[in-house]
């Protein structure tokens, strides 16, 4: 049914294909999100960490507004100012705490949220655009970005480490410490295909949310997703838990909460600014989405 679906929209778009160009950039622009989350993982805490990404939604919303010249309600500006003092204060109060923090793990984040905000609105316009389905759009995105970030594993690498890694016993203290491995390489590789089989599940539900609902309300998705996350690192790790950051959580998951309370329509409203090949905002998108491109090779 899926596929017949995915048909029917393509020949309603004219049969057109994705240029492989707008795949690579999207590819890129993936790779360097994943590596420098990953990289400022060295610098602060993993509760600090998630609640920054979280703020993806800022980026979602201002990378929106400016190429794909969206336009989004007062309640949604207020809510996602709520939500950034929630981070704030968070933040403020994790840089005075006990737990990890340094002013490049931010810098590092911050460019990854920038390049997930680019992904998020250029996705659900080469999906709507072209009426490619989320699981031939994940695939295709993912493929290219995983030979760009082996080439970057072999060269630093981390890519002969991880092998090393998967087909030897036990966790990495474990053979480190030459202890008595708890895990086999069956085991692990099990744990690998789980994961990896999970996380495309997972990115094809977050590329459905983007397609059908826009990539506003993915984002903030994902940030409920993340709060939770949160609260289970506070209540599982010993991490040091203060006024401001309570007072951080409470204001970031109250904005998240008025804003899923909010009437929603099926299917979505188009929104004056939606992009259709009719009133000329398929034209606007498509050379905001070259820029971007233009922008990220540099």
């Amino acid at each position: 049914r899926t596929y017949v679906k995915e048909k029917s929209e393509k020949r309603m778009h004219g049969g057109k294909e994705v240029p492989w160009s707008m795949y690579i950039g999207l590819s890129i622009l993936r790779a360097g999100d994943l590596c420098m989350t990953n990289l400022a993982m060295q610098y602060i805490n993993y509760p600090a960490k998630t609640l920054m990404k979280s703020a993806r939604v800022v980026f979602t919303m201002l990378f929106g507004v400016l190429v794909a010249r969206k336009k989004y309600s007062v309640t949604d500006y207020i809510t996602v100012f709520v939500m950034v003092a929630g981070l704030a204060i968070f933040m403020h109060a994790d840089a005075n705490s006990s737990a990890v923090f340094h002013f490049m793990g931010v810098v590092l984040l911050t460019g990854a949220l920038m390049c997930d905000g680019a992904i998020s609105n250029m996705s659900e316009h080469v999906m709507n655009q072209y009426g490619v389905g989320q699981d031939e759009f994940i695939f295709k995105l993912y493929s290219i970005a995983l030979v760009v970030i082996f080439a970057a594993a072999t060269l630093k690498g981390d890519l002969h480490a991880g092998i090393e890694f998967m087909t030897a016993p036990g966790t990495l203290e474990e053979i480190n410490g030459k202890l008595t491995p708890t895990w086999s390489v069956f085991s692990k590789a099990m744990a690998f295909l789980i994961f990896a089989t999970v996380g495309f599940l997972g990115s094809s539900c977050s590329a459905a949310i983007t397609k059908n609902f826009g990539a506003l309300t993915m984002s903030i998705t994902s940030t409920a997703r993340k709060a939770t996350t949160l609260f289970l690192s506070f209540a599982l790790f010993k991490n040091e838990c203060n006024f401001e950051h309570v007072l951080g959580i409470l204001l970031f998951i109250g904005a998240l909460i008025k804003k899923s309370f909010r009437k929603t329509t099926w299917p979505p409203r188009k929104s004056k600014s939606a992009l259709s090949i009719d009133d000329g905002g398929d034209d606007r998108i498509a050379a905001g989405v070259s820029r971007t491109l233009s922008i990220s090779a540099v």
